[in-house]
């Protein structure tokens, strides 16, 4: 018997048979098992009181560092509760990850247009965790995180059985998956997008943030992982992983020992977007994309492994790839009839910025035009990562406007000044608002400028307060203003 099983036979032992679970006091529902432990910024031990007051039927507290007296409710003292507070919250709501298919994906760029995708193209009813939120296609609800807290992930799974989802598309993000937030939770199939610079100033080395993805594909009863071959750690998961499907995707004609290889061939430009011809075991098809950029046919390949792998056929296949459209803030568009082309994305990291500046030169080429790029970096996170954002910037792009990004706790300046170690003279407004104002007022209709880094995001971060913003709506009356200077 699991400690969590065990832990639960305890309370039943008792009478007390859980309506739900949770580790959040405010979300506490009459009837609910409470699990209080310490987190990244409170110990939820303090508020073991305010839980029972709420209705808490049971508690279960960590037992380390806290001798305080029993609760008037039944409640178990447990030695090591944040890690398995996902097991004892799947456990308590029936085991929801088990009644659908949930596919985890991780990569440093690409787990949100994945995840969007494989709902929207998946042949069951199928749900999506992650940074835009969770819900089903077109109803998301802002969780917080990328991969939400552990009873929170479970809650949600029990949720989408309830409302007859079939399956989940989840972001697993290193941070969540080295901080046990899906423990207790059944994958069926795990996807890997690819690997690049990010996340240092928590996982602290490479290696670190490698071993913490590798975890997913050594899933206890993994069904199916599809790989990024292009990638070396994809080549590395190949060997490594546990699953009894493999599937590899490759856009360089990449080869490893998997069972079913997914190639893109004859990449050009289309109508929306790229073209190109999938190649697979079971043939070949046509994709006529809404995406640009060489890196989205990629997330494409890997949308297209999981949706195979999820039992769709290869006849639909094509038809389904070539009506995705990207996510919010993803490559999204604005202006562009003349006008500047204004393309909001959220790349945040060196990788991420070269991909979406180089789909993008193409483009500027097309019309005519210079590439330019607005961006800065997010404060409290990778230092290490700004002089090569800036570096990126400067090389791919004809002109380098650096401004603020969420500078968080961190001076908005000193994080510009980091990031101007591998821009030298890249000009600089601190403001955002600001900044995107007066890339757009100065450019040329033929321009395309790149806003990045903050993508969907609808709010700015400034000294712990969360002020409303949005790069989209910021470009887009910018856009208005020139249409009527040039009028």
């Amino acid at each position: 018997m699991s400690a969590a099983a065990e832990l639960l036979r305890q309370l039943s032992a008792r009478g007390i048979e859980p309506v739900s679970v949770t580790d959040d006091s405010r979300m506490v529902q009459p009837g609910d098992l409470f699990l209080a432990y310490p987190g990244d910024a409170v110990d939820g031990r303090r508020y073991i009181d305010d839980a029972i007051a709420r209705g808490a039927a049971a508690v279960f507290w960590e037992s380390e560092g806290h001798d305080t007296a029993p609760p008037s409710v039944p409640g178990i003292a447990v030695s090591g509760l944040r890690a398995l507070a996902g097991s004892i919250a799947h456990a308590v709501l029936g085991e929801p990850s088990e009644r659908l298919s949930l596919i985890a994906l991780t990569g440093t760029n690409g787990k949100t247009s994945c995840s969007q995708w494989i709902a929207r193209a998946h042949p069951r009813r199928c749900a999506i965790i992650g940074t835009l939120g969770a819900g089903f296609p077109g109803a998301l609800t802002e969780t917080g995180f990328t991969t939400p807290q552990a009873t929170t992930l479970a809650r949600c799974l029990a949720d989408f059985v309830r409302a007859g989802g079939d399956a989940c598309a989840l972001e697993a993000s290193s941070i969540g998956i080295a901080e046990g937030r899906m423990n207790g939770a059944h994958v069926d199939i795990a996807a890997f997008t690819n690997l690049t610079r990010d996340h240092l100033d928590y996982h602290g080395t490479m290696e670190a943030y490698a071993a913490a993805k590798e975890q997913l594909f050594l899933w206890p009863g993994l069904r199916a992982a599809v790989l990024n071959l292009d990638d070396p750690f994809g080549m590395h998961l190949a060997t490594s992983s546990k699953a009894r499907l493999k599937i590899g995707y490759t856009l360089t004609n990449a080869t490893a020992s998997v069972d079913m290889l997914l190639a893109a061939r004859d990449i050009r430009p289309g109508e929306r977007g790229l073209r190109f011809t999938l190649s697979a075991p079971q043939g070949e098809c046509d994709v006529s994309s809404r995406v640009v950029g060489r890196y989205n046919v990629a997330n494409l390949l890997a949308v297209a492994g999981v949706l195979l792998a999820s039992g769709l056929s290869f006849e639909a296949l094509g038809e389904r790839l070539s009506a995705l459209e990207a996510p919010p803030g993803r490559m999204q568009r604005c202006g562009g009839i003349g006008k500047p082309l204004v393309v909001v994305d959220y790349a945040h990291s060196p990788d991420a910025l070269a991909n979406a500046l180089a789909a993008l030169r193409d483009e500027a080429v097309a019309r005519g035009g210079r590439l330019l790029c607005v961006f800065g970096c997010g404060g409290d996170r990778d230092h290490g990562k700004r002089p090569l954002m800036g570096e990126v910037a400067t090389r791919l792009a004809d002109a380098v406007l650096l401004t603020s990004d969420n500078p968080r706790r961190e001076s908005p300046r000193a994080i510009i000044d980091e990031i101007l170690a591998g821009a030298p003279g890249a000009r600089v407004i601190v403001d955002r608002r600001e900044a995107i104002a007066s890339a757009i007022a100065e450019a040329k209709p033929s321009d395309v400028i790149l806003l990045a880094g903050k993508g969907h995001e609808g709010y700015q971060e400034v000294a712990g307060a969360f002020h409303p913003f949005s790069d989209l709506a910021e470009a887009e009356l910018a856009l208005i203003a020139y249409g009527r200077a040039a009028a």
